[in-house]
This record gives structure tokens, sequence and C-alpha cells, in this order.
């Protein structure tokens, strides 16, 4: 695969001493986290300069379902409508992987936008999956590698399947949810690194984005998503990205649950 920088050594040590035997844990209630492909071949993408492009809007969801007792659901049929209201304003939906080009200075879709759920819920291969591949758009699933394969959660399986369609990438998000602000520098190096690793093992390519669990970071943090080697990290935040904000400290725009389809439409028209 690839080597880990000589700067990373001290805490690929640190992971083979805590990682021997992986730990279990019951993932946390989705009311209770975070009160948080191919191109279409009708449209050809117009490609332009990134120096055009200041910012871009990263969207953050969860989960897509109905529970109105909880704001990290977005109902279905009204997900459907904004993805469709993204497609035919123009729109380019765009990976962390595409994101690079925007890193570099290279060229990039016009009107690009990066679409993200946090957690790796099951509704996110049953109905986004599905709503991905009809209209031809791309989204990056940020999944707590400890929780795949848990109920309401999805698996090794599902997630394969969605990343050989090129229609869904996948991003980290530690290991246990952890407040990674609190962990020790152990845990802290278990949660990131370990995530990571195996992550990388069980689908055998780089993970290059991960998002903060509940937004939380500090320096410490930053140092550790760093030196694992990620491209990016996104926060919760709120706003479109800019370079300036740091690559490991995206922000993102929240769509809430209860969000208008006219209010939808005003943010990105």
């Amino acid at each position: 695969m690839f080597k880990p920088h000589t700067m990373s050594i001290i805490f690929m040590i640190l992971i083979i001493l805590i990682t021997g035997c992986e730990r279990k844990a019951d993932p946390l209630p989705q009311s209770r986290i975070e009160e948080k492909q191919s191109p279409s071949k009708s449209k050809p993408i117009q490609m332009i300069s990134q120096v055009n492009i200041d910012s871009i809007p990263i969207l953050m969801y969860h989960s897509i379902g109905n529970n109105p007792s909880s704001t990290l659901f977005v109902p279905p049929k009204l997900f459907h409508k904004q993805m469709e209201h993204l497609k035919n304003a123009g729109y380019h939906t765009m990976t962390f992987k595409d994101l690079i080009n925007w890193k570099t200075g290279e060229m990039i879709p016009d009107k690009p936008i990066l679409i993200t759920f946090d957690d790796g819920y099951l509704d996110n291969f049953t109905i986004v999956y599905p709503i991905l591949k009809k209209l031809q758009m791309r989204a990056t699933i940020f999944a707590t590698s400890d929780f795949i394969g848990y109920p309401n959660h999805l698996n090794w399986e599902q997630i394969k399947e969605m990343e050989q369609s090129r229609y869904v990438e996948i991003g980290a998000h530690t290991r246990h949810h952890a407040e990674l602000t609190k962990n020790t520098p152990l845990q802290l190096v278990d949660e990131v690194w370990g995530a990571k690793q195996k992550m990388e093992k069980r689908l055998g390519h780089p993970i290059i984005a991960f998002a903060y669990p509940s937004g939380k970071f500090n320096q410490k943090v930053l140092q550790v998503v760093k030196r694992a080697g990620f491209e990016f990290a996104v926060t919760t935040k709120p706003g479109f990205a800019v370079k300036n904000q740091g690559f490991l400290t995206l922000h993102r725009v929240r769509i809430p649950e209860g969000q208008p389809m006219a209010a939808f439409i005003q943010e990105f028209p």
C-alpha cells in the first residue's frame, strides 16, 4: 500500500501497543449522537480554474428518515427534493478525493458541492444510495469504524458496494464516536489511527477524509489527525469551506430536519 511518513513512526508504535485486540462498544443511539460515480451523461461538466472558487459548500447530514423527535433526521422526500434541486441548478457533487484538485490549485467543476453524512447509518445505504444512483450524484459517508456491522449501521459489504459504484466515498469518524478532546494521548491515537488503519485494511485503499465527532477538536487532536495522514478533516462549524480555514478544519453547512425547500433553494440557488 503506502509507507507512513517518518514523523508518524512513534504513532504507529503506539497503535501496535494499544490495538492488539479491539475493544467492543455499543453504538450510541441516533438521538444521542451529535444533534447533529459517474458524472451525468446528459450534461457535460464545465471545468473552471479553482482560483475563481473562493469557497465550496460541504453539506452535513446524518440520517435520512422520519423521526420528528430528533434533529438528526431529514425526511426522505425532502432529501430527494433537495438533491433534485442541486442537480437541476447545475451543482456538481464532488468527493474529497476530487477536492485534492482544489487543494493543489488544479481544475475543478463549476458549482462544486460536497454532500456528507456522519456516523454511517443503515439508511445511508437503503435510502441515500438509490437516490445518488438515480441522480448520478456523489457523496461521502463518515463511518464510525467499530460500529460497522452493528444494528442500524452500515456493514462492510454495503460499504464496498457503494464504493465500487463510485457514487460514495468513505471517510473516518473515529473508532467509537469518541469525544476526542477528552481522550488521553493513547486513546486519541487509538481512536484516530485505529479507525483509519482498520478501514484501510478492510477496503484496500487510503482513507483521506476525517470528521470530528460532534465537531470537537483542539490542537492536540489536530496534530494526531495530521500525522495520521488525512488530507482533509471537517468540523461542525457553520459556513462554506474556505482554504484559509485549514484543510483539516473545514466548515460545513448543517441541513436541518425542518428546513423548507424555499430556504434550501435560497441558500443554494
